[in-house]
């Protein structure tokens, strides 16, 4: 990685940081403070341990991790204007959400198990739900929370990356134009779930076999492996596989913006 694309990386992650900061902590404010001040003035009981305890730290910071990677034309027309291209900004905004989605997910981990030395919260077990669906496929323990946790980094970044091609897609569009399709979309989303509510009233539909051995397939189910935990291996590669498409279409989407007054 040369000198221009580290600058880049650390730019775009201080940056994705600090947006990612003051979400969080509008959220907190939300959920703990002005509850906490509303009790005061309303004389109601506030339970501050339950509260803190409350926080599900991991999956709030995984879909703030996400949506923050959605905004791809911002930072794009600011460093274009800089002489970096688009190669080089892709590259760079993979790298950084990748730190970003690592730091974040180590920071909800360890909230967890710090609540749990503190606070005599949940286990780590009750919290991921990797650890109820695959741990026991593990015999070492260890194993399985080293597993769990790089699961939770990789499915976070992967998730991320997923949101970069989105946002990738709806930057190609003026700003009058992605309301348009935003508007489209959730039309033609509602008209289809009332379709197949009102097929599904009427006659009834069944899941072709097919598509249940795919999913099973895909989420690490086989037949042996019934009443037992599933095997890992298939969600790992499922994760693996879309993330190297979502990457490569989002640098073929990327090389497609353009600067625009807006």
């Amino acid at each position: 990685m040369t000198a221009k694309e580290k600058s880049v990386v650390f730019f775009l992650f201080k940056r994705v940081f600090r947006q990612l900061l003051y979400v969080l902590m509008w959220l907190l404010l939300g959920g703990i403070v002005f509850p906490m001040v509303l009790s005061f003035i309303t004389g109601t009981n506030y339970n501050l341990v339950e509260a803190i305890k409350n926080i599900i730290l991991g999956p709030m910071l995984y879909i703030i991790v996400g949506c923050l990677a959605l905004l791809s034309y911002s930072d794009f027309k600011v460093l274009i204007q800089n002489g970096i291209s688009r190669h080089t900004y892709w590259k760079a905004k993979i790298v950084a959400f990748l730190g970003i989605s690592a730091l974040s997910q180590a920071i909800g981990i360890l909230y967890v198990f710090l609540l749990k030395l503190t606070l005599s919260g949940l286990s780590w077990e009750k919290h991921s739900l990797f650890m109820q669906v695959y741990g026991g496929f593990f015999k070492n323990t260890t194993v399985a929370y080293l597993m769990s946790f790089l699961f939770a980094i990789l499915s976070s970044f992967v998730f991320s990356l997923g949101c970069i091609l989105t946002g990738s897609i709806f930057s190609l569009f003026a700003k009058k134009q992605r309301r348009l399709v935003i508007l489209a979309m959730l039309t033609l989303f509602i008209v289809a779930v009332a379709t197949i509510s009102n097929a599904y009233d009427k006659n009834g539909f069944t899941v072709a076999p097919k598509i249940i051995e795919l999913l099973n397939f895909l989420a690490g189910y086989d037949k042996s492996s019934a009443g037992k935990a599933l095997n890992p291996t298939m969600p790992f590669i499922d994760l693996i596989i879309f993330g190297i498409v979502s990457s490569l279409c989002s640098l073929q989407v990327m090389k497609r913006f353009k600067v625009r007054n807006e």
